[in-house]
């Protein structure tokens, strides 16, 4: 019987194992334990299961997408593609305690072309008509602590609502898949001033809404013999506009829309990425970690404004 013929409170609670077991072979239909997503220690795990990991491992996260301008009373205008990865390690502390860190890599591609920007090359901006340069970034590193309370960013300024709730994050089971979405509003300080930086800066404040969906197998998630599940990924945010969009105080927002899917090695990343990658962020290939201090696009700018 399909996980849709079930009541709601049965998919629930412990007769969710019913529904994993159903699609697991019989042999490690065993394994699979009671999993209740209500309960806060099994929905942080369901949900770093499908992030990275339970135990301590490194994956990628691959994802690509489309970066929109939106201002108000005109048309959206693309104004760029943009290709990520992320190396995330999972460091197990505890039973229901782990630090996942993500640094990130990211290219820029030209509108619609299957290449990556030259350092240096300009785009037209759709909206100004200025000709602008992007700058291929680098993010992290960020250091998440999960536990069965809402995370919290240790390490770096963490930017993160803290409203001491216990850990859950809204999901939906569909067709044996198991979905979990996050969502975060954020409001900080802009790392560059308008006054120092006109043109670059969105504003005193960078308001970021984001919201991002996992989805991997139900019989994987529910199973405790399963510490890593394969998952897809989906991403939308809202944000002031990026430094080389050159937008300063005109109105309106950058539309960001990316997916991709968890990678379990390197090896299974573009070559044609990594190549590029090994050109343009060669730091991030260093081990045991890519780069120690936390970085962004907006402190990558400031520092090359002053060169």
């Amino acid at each position: 019987m399909p996980p849709d013929n079930y009541t709601r409170r049965e998919v629930l609670g412990g007769s969710a194992a019913l529904v994993a077991a159903s699609t697991v072979p019989a042999s490690a239909a065993s394994k699979v334990g009671p999993f209740d997503l209500t309960v806060p220690a099994d929905n942080v795990t369901a949900y770093l299961k499908l992030r990275a990991s339970i135990d301590t491992r490194d994956v990628f996260m691959w994802f690509t997408g489309r970066i929109d301008l939106v201002v108000p009373g005109e048309p959206v205008k693309p104004i760029i593609d943009v290709e990520s990865l992320i190396l995330r390690r999972t460091e197990r502390l505890g039973p229901l305690a782990w630090t996942v860190t993500d640094w990130e890599a990211a290219l820029y591609r030209p509108l619609g072309e299957d290449r990556y920007l030259e350092p240096g090359e300009k785009i037209r901006n759709p909206h100004t008509g200025v000709e602008v340069t992007p700058i291929h970034y680098r993010e992290g590193p960020v250091r998440f602590r999960f536990t069965d309370r809402e995370p919290r960013i240790v390490g770096s300024r963490d930017i993160l609502p803290d409203t001491g709730k216990p850990f859950s994050y809204p999901w939906r089971i569909v067709n044996y898949d198991l979905w979990m979405t996050k969502s975060s509003y954020i409001r900080a300080p802009n790392w560059l001033s308008p006054e120092q930086f006109p043109e670059e800066s969105s504003g005193k404040d960078i308001i970021v809404a984001t919201h991002s969906s996992l989805r991997g197998a139900l019989s994987e998630v529910a199973n405790p013999a399963v510490p890593c599940v394969r998952s897809d990924f989906a991403y939308t945010a809202t944000s002031g506009w990026l430094p080389w969009m050159k937008m300063g105080g005109i109105p309106g927002v950058v539309s960001w829309a990316e997916s991709g899917r968890k990678l379990l090695s390197l090896d299974e990343a573009p070559p044609a990425q990594i190549a590029m990658l090994h050109r343009v962020h060669p730091d991030w290939f260093n081990r045991p970690e890519p780069w120690p201090d936390f970085t962004n696009m907006y402190l990558q700018y400031k520092a090359n404004s002053k060169n």
